[in-house]
């Protein structure tokens, strides 16, 4: 039976069973489609051929099927597709009768994948305002097919839940319409603007007076995260990913009928936790292509009902819902903030989280100790001296340009951490995570013949309330030297001995400055850490000032 042979025969019963619940409705009045016609009057739905408009949905979907081979109620029905994925096939299906093709292939893997089709194909289409008008009847026809009684009516109890399904539905797209026309205005506005804007430079070096194209770093940074490896390396450090399970486990309450958000989910493990933990829906949303894999493992785990994985940057995606309960990410990088992955998670934040809603982590912890390893520093020095009996000392001055991530030797760091910032991240502030200077004073617990350079590491706390303090989180983890190792290892900054005052340091004697942390300017990812010191020697009544700066790339 066709989709609307379908419609027709549930039009026919719900106008038998009560007209007072859904009043009559029939495919041959026009009165009858009053609840799928768009609430704006004065909008036409343009055919897919582009040459005519229809006052009505009704008019519009028969000659989709018939005059273009596109039957939007039978692909919806199909494939199961719901706000997104109808909005992907209106937008495919225009493209593709545009080509002057007449039934064009709609199998899910040509539309569905990426967000190509999320993008309007034709400016102020009045078909993707109506999504939820599709869906009613779409619900309807297979309400009635699935439930059909053998007297040939509807019981009183199936319109009550026909009613309630409808209701849901046009909550959620009331929503997705009001988000969609807002951002398709924002896009007009920018179109307009630009078009305003004069082109300067327009002979500037580059073929045919074209400007040459800037790189787009955010491309390197997320198809970075495109490959198995490094997931598998975040995966396997226990240190990590216990934490996470753990926190989420133990407080399942946190987590029951709640909606989550995962940002940046990659393989989608913390979405994983989160939906067994009892979670109503979990969005799992990544930039790489790596939230392919993560589609595949949320179905074979048969958790496609609670998780939905959406392919995009946060910042550019309208989510299908309003606001989120709670807000999982794994968005540390090397020295806390590499990456500028938190940038992210805090706008999703102040989009998305509920006032009252969670954050997790709810706490991260930036600090810094001294470093000094004479083995390590001759080593260091005398390999580079003689390779296979090549002098390739100039060498070492990238050594002392750029932070270097390993893994440092408890008895290396001569001193205790100080804290440098505290990231309270259901209140923290995008531009509190650049700072010029933050004051610190580490004391030497033990005698050292020269200060080799500083260590950097970071704490997190996961808290079980937005209203409790670091202090409270029963959940945490170091990734300091004398903790269990994790991926991320420690940040050394070396100190360059040819242009800083080699000193050395009593026990008890104290090395005091300020830390700094700032974005590359044209590498936003990039991250510029500048240190200035001071040592005053008490066994020596002399004072030795530095500052030096370092990359990590």
């Amino acid at each position: 039976m066709s989709a609307s042979d379908h419609l027709s025969e549930t039009s026919d019963h719900l106008s038998e069973t009560s007209d007072d619940v859904l009043g009559p409705n029939t495919l041959d009045d026009e009165d009858e489609w009053k609840d799928i016609e768009p609430e704006d009057f004065g909008t036409s739905f343009v055919s897919f051929g582009g040459n005519t408009k229809f006052s009505n949905l009704k008019d519009f979907l028969q000659d989709a099927k018939e005059n273009h081979g596109v039957d939007l109620l039978g692909l919806k029905s199909r494939h199961g597709l719901e706000t997104y994925g109808m909005i992907k096939l209106i937008n495919y299906a225009r493209e593709q009768v545009g080509q002057g093709l007449f039934r064009p292939d709609a199998s899910p893997e040509t539309f569905l994948e990426g967000d190509r089709y999320m993008k309007p194909f034709m400016d102020d289409d009045a078909l993707l305002y109506s999504i939820d008008d599709i869906l009613d009847v779409a619900n309807q026809i297979a309400h009635s097919s699935a439930n059909e009684p053998s007297n040939g009516r509807i019981s009183d109890e199936d319109i009550q839940e026909l009613l309630k399904q409808n209701d849901q539905l046009r909550e959620q797209v009331k929503y997705y319409r009001n988000a969609y026309q807002e951002a398709y205005l924002e896009n007009l506005d920018l179109k307009e603007r630009k078009g305003r804007e004069p082109k300067e430079h327009s002979t500037a070096p580059g073929h045919n007076g074209e400007q040459p194209k800037r790189k787009d770093h955010d491309t390197h940074y997320f198809s970075s995260y495109d490959h198995s490896d490094i997931h598998e390396t975040m995966l396997r450090d226990s240190v990590r990913t216990d934490a996470y399970r753990d926190f989420i486990y133990e407080n399942k309450n946190l987590f029951v009928g709640k909606v989550v958000l995962d940002v940046g989910c990659g393989s989608g493990i913390l979405s994983l936790f989160c939906a067994r933990a009892g979670a109503a829906k979990v969005i799992a949303v990544d930039n790489s292509s790596i939230i392919n894999k993560a589609r595949e493992i949320v179905y074979v785990n048969g958790l496609s009902d609670t998780i939905q994985c959406l392919s995009g940057k946060i910042e550019e995606l309208i989510l299908p819902v309003k606001q989120v309960d709670i807000i999982v990410s794994e968005w540390m990088g090397y020295c806390l903030m590499y990456e500028a992955m938190l940038d992210s998670v805090l706008w999703a934040r102040d989009r998305y989280l509920a006032p009252d809603g969670l954050m997790i982590p709810s706490h991260a912890t930036l600090r810094v100790s001294l470093f000094a390893d004479d083995e390590e520093i001759a080593d260091k020095v005398a390999y580079w001296s003689s390779v296979y009996g090549f002098d390739m000392s100039c060498m070492l001055a990238r050594a002392y340009d750029e932070v270097e991530i390993r893994t440092v030797r408890p008895k290396a760091v001569p001193s205790r951490s100080e804290v440098i910032l505290q990231l309270p991240l259901h209140t923290i502030r995008k531009d509190e995570l650049t700072f010029n200077g933050v004051d610190f004073v580490l004391e030497a617990e033990r005698d050292i013949d020269q200060l080799h350079g500083f260590v950097i590491h970071f704490d997190i706390a996961f808290a079980a309330s937005r209203e409790h303090d670091i202090q409270e989180a029963k959940v945490t983890f170091s990734t300091g030297p004398s903790g269990r190792e994790t991926h991320w290892q420690q940040a050394l900054a070396l100190i360059d001995t040819s242009a800083a005052k080699a000193t050395s340091l009593k026990r008890g004697e104290r090395v005091s400055g300020c830390l700094g942390v700032r974005k590359g300017d044209e590498k936003s990812r990039d991250l510029e850490v500048t240190i200035n010191w001071r040592i005053r020697s008490a066994t020596a009544h002399s004072e030795a000032t530095s500052q030096q700066s370092w990359w990590m790339h």
